[in-house]
């Protein structure tokens, strides 16, 4: 999951309009205020005694949705691995998982009064988070002047952190503005949406050998940015293409547009969104209307909604992931399992759930840096930020990770994932249907842009 995103979300939801939105939403929990939620629809915190005291971590996430749930249970895996094995530094370490949920949909204001709350309590030393990119954008400037530590795991939006590179559509908004001057506190540990609309593009192109095709957009932040760079590369690449867009609020029924496509002579779709705002419902559409074409999108739909609101029509969805997946990475199946042993759910393991172990385990050796920058007594933010700022050659479970001076990883891998009938979903990468459970993303191939 954009503003201009190994999701695989599991979602259920509802997302914002333009400037309010990226990969990923939904939620069924209403906040009148910045909630801290359990676990059962979230998060809890990290066991173990210390003799220094506590140090706390949030997250914020929609984690009323599968697809948030398993990103913060990645979270609390590392934090409790890091408890169990004493702490940092002396320190427990207590995580809170922080739900930006409203109405269905995550929420841009919800996230800001969830790290405002963070604030307002001196023992959080940074968050893992948020989910979507347009809540990133709302929080960035409330953070930064804080020295407040913010890693995202799944924050695709190219905003955020540079300018979109031509001759895509340019920033409306700039990461140096979010800052106001203030040092850089925000770090994702996943690739851009500059890479992962071109991935699909060449996966349509090159792979599927398709030519022409219809492009949906759900008029968000994110669907407009990544419909904009996958069409940017398709065309590059000598493709014919038919762009639509629709709003929400005033759509349930894209058989008009899906025949306007295929007039058009449109041999497959691509479709920019995420599940809350139904980009998936067209799939259920087309087989309505008898047109058979590919159909394909980023981690927006790699999500168990995508898979229930093809209803019929799941085989053969396609979608991006902006990271490597965890069960195809060399030497990551020790972790896996033994998360899987202490998370035994269905939809506990997701297509962030690695890259959020990940990212607590960086902010987690960064609090330990600071530690010893104070001397062994509780850091500053800023010690915290500093150390951040400072991380290269990261090992964690997706890979080594170097950032720039923006936040941006060195890694620049994108996969690619279609539903298949599999007979085991614990087997497959983990993102399944509710209605249809044996029906499952599974990894196809990845595209290593650093390599490029």
């Amino acid at each position: 999951m954009t503003g201009g995103i190994r999701a695989r979300i599991f979602a259920t939801a509802s997302k914002r309009h333009k400037e309010n939105q990226m990969v990923r939403g939904r939620g069924l929990v209403i906040l009148t205020f910045a909630a801290v939620v359990t676990f059962a629809c979230g998060g809890g915190g990290g066991g173990g005694t210390a003799s220094k005291g506590t140090i706390k971590i949030g997250s914020d996430l929609p984690v009323c949705t599968t697809g948030g749930q398993s990103t913060a249970n990645g979270i609390k895996f590392a934090v409790d691995q890091k408890n169990a094995a004493g702490g940092v530094n002396g320190y427990t370490i207590s995580y809170q998982s922080f739900d930006d949920c409203r109405q269905a949909a995550y929420s841009a204001d919800a996230g800001v009064e969830n790290v405002q709350t963070m604030l307002g309590d001196t023992k959080f030393l940074g968050m893992i988070g948020p989910y979507n990119s347009a809540v990133a954008k709302a929080e960035i400037p409330v953070a930064a002047p804080q020295h407040f530590v913010m890693i995202s795991p799944s924050n695709t939006g190219v905003c955020l952190t540079k300018e979109s590179p031509p001759p895509q559509a340019p920033c409306t908004y700039h990461a140096a503005d979010l800052r106001n001057g203030n040092a850089n506190n925000y770090w994702r540990v996943v690739t851009t949406d500059d890479f992962q609309g071109p991935a699909m593009a060449d996966y349509f192109y090159k792979t599927l050998n398709i030519h022409s095709v219809g492009i949906l957009d759900d008029s968000t932040v994110f669907g407009v940015g990544i419909s904009g760079s996958f069409e940017v590369e398709f065309k590059k690449l000598g493709g014919t293409t038919k762009h639509s867009e629709y709003q929400k609020a005033t759509t349930s029924d894209w058989k008009s547009i899906l025949l306007n496509f295929k007039n058009a002579g449109a041999l497959g779709v691509y479709v920019g969104g995420t599940d809350d705002q139904n980009i998936c419902i067209p799939r259920k559409q087309m087989k309505d209307l008898g047109w058979d074409v590919p159909f394909g999108g980023g981690d927006g739909i790699e999500t168990t909604d995508c898979i229930d609101q093809a209803s019929g029509n799941e085989l053969g969805v396609s979608a991006t992931s902006a990271g490597a997946d965890a069960t195809q990475v060399p030497g990551a199946k020790s972790t896996i399992d033994a998360f899987r042993k202490q998370f035994t759910g269905a939809n506990d393991f997701g297509g962030y759930t690695m890259q959020a172990y990940d990212a607590a385990n960086a902010l987690m050796a960064a609090i330990g840096r600071a530690i010893n920058d104070a001397n062994g007594s509780t850091p500053t933010r800023e010690q915290v930020r500093a150390e951040m700022a400072k991380t290269k050659g990261f090992v964690g479970v997706i890979g080594t990770y170097d950032f720039d001076a923006n936040g941006d990883t060195s890694l620049k891998i994108v996969s690619i994932y279609s539903v298949q009938s599999v007979s085991d979903p614990a087997q497959s990468t983990g993102v399944c249907g509710k209605a249809q459970a044996k029906l499952c993303f599974v990894w196809k191939t990845q595209f290593d842009f650093a390599k490029a």
